[in-house]
């Protein structure tokens, strides 16, 4: 007989872990088709107060699927439209940039080769009859983990992609079921209840980089969070060094930041004030 390849011993082994775990309870299964490897498959979804969450980042093997996805191997996902975004320069001239990570404040854009902090608001592009208090939003999907973004303002229409909860998004055009937006680089619809608007101003704040032990310049990642809790959903880990923009910080140790295309909370042990007077404080 032959042997099994690696990779099939691999499967095979997998396969095996998580019948075992299955039959012994430690795997369940939620009602969307998420699996759970630890708890009793009801806390890791449960939502108090529609951001505060008991979410494990340790603990979901598969993301939950929607509807589109349990029949058949899934949906096909559509290629968004193209979408030009422009910098205003100090003589009033536009600049074609691409934008590395928005945020409702600053953004980061590379413009000639070189990556750059600059004002959101001094980027254009090109918008319906948005009001300024609704000119950007966060997604906002504490339960599920992601909103789907789709092509067009319709739940049966393709799917462009699955939008991670906390990501920033340009609004373009505000409906009462559907807002289309540019996020992640794409543009689509997300339903507009899935999303939290933020101001496109604010006082009070300041630029700031992730850190650890007061350094920058380290290869150490830092994880950032879905709200100032320490229980709260991991939503990535980012690299010291990266800019961010600081809105409030806690007493408990949390600052709220906007960083890498989040919004988020990080531990404020973490974060390092270009401003050596605000760093002081």
């Amino acid at each position: 007989m032959r042997k099994l390849s690696h990779m099939r011993f691999f499967l095979l082994l997998l396969s095996l872990m998580i019948l075992s775990a299955t039959i012994a309870g430690a795997v369940t299964f939620t009602g969307d088709g998420g699996m759970i490897v630890s708890g009793d498959g009801t806390d890791d979804f449960s939502v108090v107060d529609g951001v505060d969450s008991s979410y494990d980042y340790s603990s979901i093997v598969t993301p939950p699927p929607d509807e589109e996805r349990e029949k058949g191997p899934g949906p096909t996902f559509a290629k968004s439209e193209s979408f030009d975004i422009y910098l205003m320069m100090g003589d009033g001239s536009m600049e074609l940039v691409d934008v590395v990570a928005v945020g409702s404040v600053n953004s980061v854009v590379k413009l000639y080769g070189e990556t750059m902090t600059v004002n959101t608001c001094l980027l254009s592009y090109e918008i319906g009859e948005v009001e300024d208090e609704q000119r950007f939003a966060m997604v906002n999907a504490p339960k599920n983990g992601y909103a789907t973004l789709h092509a067009s303002a319709n739940a049966k229409s393709a799917v462009v992609e699955r939008i991670m909860t906390n990501r920033v998004a340009l609004v373009l055009d505000v409906g009462k079921k559907y807002t289309r937006v540019w996020v992640d680089g794409m543009v689509g619809y997300l339903q507009t209840t899935s999303l939290t608007f933020l101001a496109g101003y604010r006082e009070n704040t300041y630029l700031a980089k992730m850190s650890f032990n007061g350094k920058t310049k380290s290869r150490n990642t830092i994880n950032i969070h879905m709200n100032g809790k320490s229980k709260s959903r991991i939503l990535d880990d980012v690299i010291c060094g990266t800019p961010m923009t600081v809105f409030t910080t806690t007493e408990d140790g949390w600052t709220e930041v906007e960083t890498a295309g989040w919004h988020a909370w990080v531990l404020s042990k973490y974060v390092t004030y270009d401003d050596l007077e605000i760093a002081a404080q």
